[in-house]
């Protein structure tokens, strides 16, 4: 860096007593000859620099300030122009500078020295002008002071007024003294001057480059996070790479990914000491390198990149689909993300919207109340573990358990069909724990969420105190209304309680038949046992459940023994007395925790937000589809009708004998199609039985009553059970939601506790995350591991 033999100085070429004048070829230079040599030490600081100018020239540092004024070649012109030197940042960039220039021969310095009377008055003489505008030079202090008042009343103007020490002459606009603490200097970008914004620094905005545009030198930023930020823009746009050389936290110094293939782009940025932001320094380039590699993604596109993309459609619903985030990822930045980057920007901007797991718990009670504040009739219950200690409940508390329900479910159930679909599902979360969810169905045969908790895992004491709570808040008054689960000791416990209000006849226990025929294969590990035994509890008439039911024996003995400890009516729908309205699985309830699967796997105040959004909109799109069948003229729902639109058809075949026009006996026969039909069944109308059990069973008319109707000229309509009347369906989604408030206008929570998790529910460890996909015969084929030993040919191993 140095022309003589040391390396540790620079030869200085010092122009004094002279005038910066202007060439149209060469740009600035000076009217008088150097006056002397000096040698700069790498190691010298800005008043170093000055003691050894005051001690060369002989100047008396009492009477003159210096102005040090620096020659350089402006690379973009190919002309030289002059640039101040005011601190130890521009006595380092002078010799830093020397190492990226072809010419490592010397440095050329101007030095004007100013009286300090002048110097003194000159303070009140700095004029305020807009970036890229010349000004005129100033002498008085009164024009000085009015632009100063004009700028301190323009409020946020200021950011575009800068004071301009020389001009791109390098001739001086004032004093020589500048050197104001509260005044933070910058170069201009085109190198030519040094500028210095009024009371705030003029700051590139990440936003100001959304569509990017070429990095240069003077380029200043608040945060290193936000220079890092369009840094990362401009290669993204560009296709280009980079890769960080030395990082601290006052230097950021990059190059180009290639660089080993001949790419000379390099950056470097500091934390400059006038003005507390990082600047760009230097830049080299541009970037001549050719990625040969074709990839979707973008090795500088990291996940807290995207999740800054992304954390609106996350606080908008805490559910959205990988799919969504992706899909916006790719408009935003034109590369798409490997799932793994999209997971860890979705769980960054989670944390940013709703809080880290444990800050979760705290916020908790807070969203509940702000809920229950905005949907008044929203009813909460809390459990905590201090409960099962027979603890008094102290400032602080540990979670255990929460309850709730909306109004407008709870008003809702009231015309739904009389039947509830309960189920469990675990939580993915760092805490675990299980959802407990109530599931009613509409005339539709729509699902209908009606009540949730949040519980430590399913036992006897969880649902007892789910069910107690579901009895009394939502169910309330209404009776026989039957509850479809699978058998799980503690909901068989629960609904055997009598405190709890679930016992015949206020309520109906069933069996859901598809996790019945699971354990029962699961126990004897026949082929096809599965599907034998739900055909038997599916048969409408016990003399076809019971032909079903010697098949089975026939092939398995042993099921006579297993069930006999169930009850018949549990789980046979022939036995089952309508209680059921069909429905023998629990499938809704199944359908809507896969529904919910993504949220899941959100903090605890997350996953209840996402719920409520969710019933949100499930109201809306169910008022949506009664209002299209009711503007066609329907009486119906569209599940009766096409119930009714198949017997119908059937009921043109029938046969129909009159027994008796007062009590309205019939006898049908049907009509013989092949091999079925020719049978024979009774109808008795007053007393909505029919043999087929079909009306009893579905609360709709069988095609049998629908001929026995037309035979009499009697209106159908009227043995159709209400719930499945439209205008009952209306009722059912009547109720309305309102928004919540801003997280801001939450109100405190006085005198209830602070809740805290669980750490003995901590579920997330160290290590890979086990899958929850069940493996099949191409996934051991795959591993050498052969087909499994399932006896049905499927792998039954769940990894």
């Amino acid at each position: 860096m140095a022309s003589g033999s040391n390396s540790n100085y620079v030869m200085c070429w010092l122009y004094y007593d002279g005038n910066i004048i202007s060439n149209s070829v060469i740009g600035s230079t000076y009217n008088k000859d150097p006056i002397r040599f000096v040698k700069l030490l790498f190691n010298l600081k800005f008043g170093g620099l000055l003691d050894l100018l005051y001690a060369k020239l002989f100047i008396d540092p009492s009477m003159y300030k210096l102005k040090v004024l620096r020659r350089v070649l402006n690379t973009t012109t190919n002309k030289f122009v002059v640039a101040p030197i005011v601190d130890d940042d521009d006595v380092e960039y002078m010799f830093e500078s020397l190492d990226g220039s072809g010419s490592k021969v010397h440095v050329e310095l101007y030095v004007e020295k100013i009286p300090i009377d002048t110097v003194q008055n000159s303070n009140d003489m700095i004029q305020c002008s807009k970036m890229g505008e010349s000004s005129k030079n100033t002498s008085t202090s009164h024009n000085s002071q009015s632009v100063q008042g004009e700028n301190t009343s323009s409020g946020s103007s200021s950011r575009s007024l800068y004071m301009s020490r020389v001009d791109s002459e390098g001739n001086s606009r004032g004093s020589s003294e500048f050197r104001d603490d509260d005044i933070p200097y910058y170069r201009s970008f085109d190198g030519s001057s040094m500028v210095i914004s009024y009371k705030e620094p003029i700051m590139q905005k990440v936003g100001d480059l959304h569509n990017p545009a070429e990095l240069t030198r003077g380029m200043v930023f608040k945060t290193k996070e936000e220079l890092l930020e369009v840094v990362k823009r401009v290669h993204i746009a560009n296709h280009q790479e980079f890769k960080v050389v030395r990082s601290d936290p006052l230097t950021w110094d990059l190059e180009c990914k290639l660089a080993t293939t001949g790419c000379p782009w390099k950056l470097r940025a500091r934390k400059r000491a006038t003005h507390s932001c990082f600047e760009i320094m230097s830049t080299k380039g541009p970037h001549t390198c050719l990625n040969q590699s074709i990839s979707q993604d973008h090795h500088n596109l990291n996940s807290t990149n995207i999740a800054q993309i992304i954390t609106g459609l996350i606080a908008a619903d805490p559910s959205v689909s990988d799919k969504v985030l992706v899909s916006t990822i790719v408009k935003e930045f034109g590369y798409t993300p490997s799932k793994k980057k999209v997971r860890d920007a979705r769980r960054i901007a989670t944390n940013t919207v709703y809080g880290s797991w444990e800050q979760s718990y705290q916020k908790l009670p807070l969203f509940l109340n702000a809920l229950q504040i905005s949907n008044p009739g929203t009813h909460i219950d809390w459990y905590f573990k201090e409960h099962d200690m027979r603890q008094p409940i102290s400032e602080v508390v540990r979670f255990k358990r929460v309850f709730w329900t909306f109004q407008p479910c709870i008003d809702a159930f009231a015309h739904c069909i009389p039947v509830l679909q309960i189920d469990g599902t675990h939580l993915y979360g760092k805490y675990g724990g299980v959802l407990l969810t109530a599931t009613a169905i509409d005339g539709f045969y729509h699902l209908l969420p009606v009540a949730f908790a949040i519980v430590e895992g399913e036992n006897v004491g969880s649902w007892t105190w789910f069910m107690e709570r579901l009895r009394r808040v939502v169910v309330a008054e209404r009776t026989r209304v039957c509850v479809i689960s699978d058998r799980h000791a503690g909901i068989i416990s629960a609904m055997n309680n009598p405190a709890v209000g679930w016992c015949e006849p206020l309520g109906h226990h069933r069996f859901c038949v598809r996790h019945l025929a699971a354990n029962f294969a699961k126990k004897f590990k026949k082929i096809n046992l599965k599907d034998r035994v739900v055909a038997m509890c599916s048969q409408l008439t016990v003399a076809k459940s019971n032909l079903h039911w010697n098949a089975l024996l026939a092939v398995e003995p042993r099921a006579d023994e297993w069930f006999s400890e169930i009850n018949p009516i549990q789980s046979t729908l022939a036995y089952d007395g309508g209680k059921r309205y069909g429905i023998m699985t629990t499938n809704m309830a199944e359908s809507w925790n896969n529904a919910i699967k993504a949220s899941r796997k959100l903090p605890i105040t997350a996953l209840v937000t996402s719920l409520f959004y969710k019933v949100v909109s499930y109201f809306d799109q169910r008022r949506v589809e009664i209002e299209k069948q009711s503007i066609n003229g329907n009486e119906f729902t569209k599940h009766a009708n096409q119930i009714l639109a198949k017997w119908i058809k059937r009921a043109s075949g029938h046969h129909v004998r009159l027994f008796d026009r007062n009590t309205l006996v019939f006898e049908i026969t049907t009509m013989k199609r092949g091999q079925k039909g020719g049978n024979k069944q009774i109808v008795q109308l007053h007393d909505h039985i029919c043999t087929c059990n079909k009306w009893q069973t579905y609360h709709i008319p069988c095609s049998h009553v629908l001929a026995c109707c037309a035979n009499v000229g009697l209106q159908y309509t009227s043995f159709i059970d209400d719930c499945y009347k439209l205008e009952n369906a209306r009722k059912v989604y009547a109720g309305h939601f309102q928004p919540i408030l801003n997280q801001s206008d939450w109100p405190s929570l006085i005198g209830f506790p602070l809740v805290l998790h669980d750490d003995e529910n901590v579920t997330k460890k160290a290590g890979r995350r086990k899958s929850t996909r069940y493996k099949n015969e191409m996934d051991y084929q795959a591993l050498g591991k052969g087909k499994g030993t399932s006896c049905s040919g499927a792998s039954s191993s769940i990894p």
